[in-house]
């Protein structure tokens, strides 16, 4: 933790030394969305200390409670089932998203998406830290936004495709929480703080926007 709170930026070497787990382990939770990561412009996976410190946390608490899944993982689970289900390929924005599925700047689209998740999750689950995640998704929505535009990625589009993930990211959050603690105005502030927090995400993609 003491090596984390220093830096800003980990090699995929360094944090699977950090996570005490092989670099393959690494690279299969970042290929899956669990451990959101970054690549430099030569195609080399980067990882933030804050996405380090919060997997370990989710990852100390599930061995806690015996989780057979954070909610991070549900939450792309229930993105990749809907997308499945209930196929969308007619709008726009989807074509223009997914028209490249492999490449670099579609990989980094994609992080940032995870890391963003990341980040409403983390708000959720950790009330203590909220303000720095305002701050934290903020930064990141923009960088996403950034990359959006330069791809050729319209404004309208980012905010299409923003609402649409938006809708199944409270989805997910709010059936794992709501009901689970003292009664409805609880669980009424609690969806209130999460709209919230995603309506700040998108209004930072689109001011990225020139």
């Amino acid at each position: 933790m003491t090596e984390m709170a220093s830096r800003d930026w980990f090699s995929i070497k360094e944090a699977s030394r950090l996570l005490g787990v092989h670099i393959g382990t690494v690279r299969e939770w970042a290929d899956a969305g669990v451990l959101p990561s970054y690549r430099t412009p030569g195609g080399h996976r980067r990882f933030t200390a804050f996405d380090l410190q919060t997997f370990l946390k989710q990852q100390q608490r599930k061995r806690q409670a015996n989780q057979p899944a954070s909610l991070s993982e549900n939450a792309l689970g229930l993105v990749r089932q809907e997308l499945q289900a209930h196929p969308i390929s007619h709008s726009t924005w989807l074509q223009h998203l997914y028209a490249k599925p492999n490449s670099p700047e579609r990989a980094r689209q994609r992080e940032f998406g995870q890391h963003l998740l990341t980040c409403v999750v983390t708000f959720v689950e950790q009330p203590d830290q909220r303000e720095g995640l305002l701050d934290e998704g903020g930064r990141v929505a923009r960088e996403y936004g950034r990359t959006l535009a330069a791809s050729g990625f319209s404004a309208g589009n980012a905010a299409r495709a923003t609402i649409y993930f938006r809708k199944l990211i409270l989805k997910t959050i709010l059936e794992a929480h709501i009901g689970s603690r003292v009664g409805d105005e609880e669980d009424a502030q609690l969806f209130q703080r999460v709209s919230a927090f995603l309506d700040e995400i998108l209004l930072a993609i689109l001011d990225a926007y020139p």
